[in-house]
This record gives C-alpha cells, sequence and structure tokens, in this order.
C-alpha cells in the first residue's frame, strides 16, 4: 500500500522538480511501512539519510529556480523549506532515539505537509515557470563587452 500517492496535480510542469517531488515521495512510501518494525533500523537510517540528502538538493535546486525566474515569494518559500527540514531532520532524531509514536505522528504530519506544499505553494510559481523574468546581469560590462 502507498501511503502518498502521486498525482498529475502536484506536477509544477517542470520535470527536474517533478523527479525531485517524486524522489521524496518515494523516500516517505519506503519509510512508511517501516515504522513501529523491530530489526528495520539499517534500512530506517538509510532511507531518512536518503530523504535528508534529497530534500536538500531539492530545495536548493528549486529555490535556484525561483530566484532564476523571478519568482517575489521566494524567500517565504524558503521559509517554508526550512521549516519542513527542520521536520525530516526531527523525524530523524526521534527514530534514533526509538520514539516510534512521536516519529508515527511527526511522519504523518510531514507527509501531509509535503502534499499540501506541493499542492498550493509549489504551484503558485507555476506561471512564472511560463513567463520568468530575465535575472539581472551581475557584472557591469563595457562597450566592447569585456567585463570591468
Amino acid at each position: 500500500m502507498t501511503f502518498i500517492e502521486w498525482t498529475n496535480d502536484m506536477s509544477v510542469g517542470r520535470a527536474t522538480l517533478d523527479h525531485h517531488h517524486r524522489m521524496i515521495l518515494d523516500c516517505l512510501n519506503r519509510l512508511h511501512p517501516l515504522l513501529g518494525t523491530t530489526g528495520q533500523d539499517d534500512e530506517i537510517r538509510s532511507v531518512l539519510e536518503t530523504l535528508e540528502d534529497f530534500v536538500l538538493v531539492h530545495f536548493s535546486e528549486e529555490e535556484r529556480v525561483m530566484r532564476a525566474i523571478g519568482y517575489p515569494d521566494w524567500r517565504q518559500h524558503k521559509l517554508q523549506h526550512d521549516a519542513m527540514y527542520d521536520m525530516v531532520f526531527e523525524l530523524k532524531v526521534e527514530l534514533g532515539h526509538g520514539r516510534v509514536p512521536a516519529a508515527e505522528r511527526l511522519f504523518t504530519g510531514l507527509g501531509d505537509w509535503l502534499v499540501r506544499h506541493i499542492l498550493g505553494e509549489d504551484r503558485k510559481y507555476m506561471p512564472y515557470l511560463e513567463c520568468a523574468v530575465p535575472a539581472a546581469v551581475a557584472e557591469w560590462q563595457r562597450a566592447n563587452g569585456r567585463p570591468y
């Protein structure tokens, strides 16, 4: 049974970001049946490390894209990413200390947050993907094209 099912409504229209979202959901789906089991510590640790790493990669890329396309609310979006990373790290700590019931509540909250974030916040930058505002040139250039 799948804990969180990917739907086309979750697509933001950028293949790389959609792939990242699917990978994060895959980690949560791999982790879900392991919660509350015994003898799976290595598998749980492996999935959590993958989840933590992938969340960092995805957030970094998504924030880079938002800045590049001129999305005006990227800073607020980044704060939400920071909160989600904190949840992933807290889940890792909870499970590391053997606190499965608290981890299960946190895990469910993380899954709910992720789906709401993708369907709500991530879809807000979609119009900017279609009509990206070019980023400002970071350096002045001489009339002959050479940088100062």
